[in-house]
């Protein structure tokens, strides 16, 4: 459970601020979707899924992910609340835990929300890093309710990059940014804990696969 951090007003205002500039950044952008189909055919078809994506893409997935109904998981720490309150203003919704801290609750809920019909979000990087590294967690969670994991990333043609253990990407306005869905990734009923390595390395390659050109960087 997540623990009830007090925001005082300074900080609320800023908050505001970072949900008013993502909206004006969404606004101006130049988008384009490639893969988008596979998640819009899952929605209709009403067939939960599991978005993964890189800690360091958080920021602007709020507006690019905000139409998918998605629940996410976000870390109980302050910065997991600073988080929640950005992603909330644009309708996610949150399971609060990580792999340090309150773990085991976090994927009881994440499994009751899958197995409900309902879509999450995960960045299985997070919250501590290594960067780029996915941990076990998303693949245990993907095994056990059975629903496909959807790779996604985004690039944009002019970004700032945050001074943090993650490299945080944000968008400048009226950049072109490309959002990029990658094909449904299954994990077998069958799979035992001492595969679940070697899909953590399949699922990075698919997420390093969605943007060539980031691979080094990965």
């Amino acid at each position: 459970m997540a623990e009830n951090y007090e925001i005082n007003l300074k900080k609320k205002l800023a908050l505001r601020g970072i949900q008013g500039f993502i909206f004006l950044t969404g606004v101006t952008a130049k988008i384009s979707w490639v893969g988008k189909e596979i998640v819009d055919e899952m929605i209709e078809s009403s067939r939960p899924f599991i978005i993964c994506a890189w800690h360091h893409d958080i920021y602007f997935s709020t507006w690019l992910l905000k139409e998918m109904n998605l629940t996410a998981l976000i870390s109980s720490s302050r910065d997991g609340e600073y988080i929640n309150q950005v992603l909330s203003g644009f309708g996610f919704k949150a399971v609060r835990g990580s792999s340090t801290r309150g773990g085991i609750g976090a994927m009881k809920q994440l499994v009751r929300c899958l197995k409900d019909g309902q879509s999450i979000a995960i960045t299985p990087d997070g919250p501590q890093g290594p960067i780029h590294k996915v941990q076990e967690g998303i693949i245990a969670l993907a095994k056990m309710t059975g629903a496909p994991i959807i790779p996604w990333r985004y690039e944009g043609n002019s970004c700032w990059n945050l001074n943090s253990w993650d490299n945080h990407k944000i968008p400048k306005p009226f950049s072109k940014i490309r959002s990029v869905f990658g094909q449904p990734f299954y994990i077998p009923k069958s799979a035992s804990n001492s595969d679940f390595e070697n899909y953590c390395q399949q699922l990075e390659i698919l997420m390093n696969d969605l943007i060539p050109e980031f691979k080094e960087q990965s």
